[in-house]
């Protein structure tokens, strides 16, 4: 039996092509012809107090070490819910190419692919940030 991969470490750097997925809820969606789209809040930070700086992701080159795919992070994550919940994606190079934002790697217990965009998303930079992103699978809650 072969040893799974090692996860890269906290400070190993993240490539400009990786995939960083994000999950957005349905109230940070718009609802547009019949589609699910980004609202104006799907990248911007945390409102929890202590990560008013930071937008959670989930880091792709992780996820392919943990042979998982992207389109179950509803599920895993918000297992009562997923249908509330889609993901997002965007290359790491796009994340950082937006003003003042750099990506880092912040495994969690639930998590292991875990990391945190931070820096301030004012609205120019959440627009940037929403150009670059499309969906792996938008929210299956029904389009009002």
């Amino acid at each position: 039996m072969s040893q799974p991969a090692a996860l890269p470490a906290d400070d190993d750097p993240i490539g400009p092509a990786t995939p960083i997925y994000r999950l957005v809820p349905v109230e940070q969606c718009e609802p547009l012809d019949g589609a699910w789209m980004f609202g104006s809040g799907a990248f911007d930070n945390s409102s929890e107090e202590g990560f008013e700086n930071e937008m959670s992701v989930v880091l792709g080159d992780t996820l392919v070490l943990l042979d998982r795919d992207p389109s179950d992070l509803p599920q895993r994550a918000y297992a009562d819910q997923p249908e509330r919940w889609g993901v997002a994606v965007l290359e790491a190079g796009c994340i950082t190419d937006v003003n003042e934002q750099t990506i880092h790697r912040t495994p969690t217990e639930h998590e292991r692919a875990h990391g945190d965009v931070r820096g301030n998303k004012n609205s120019k930079r959440r627009r940037r940030l929403k150009k670059c992103a499309t969906w792996v699978i938008p929210p299956a809650a029904p389009v009002p």
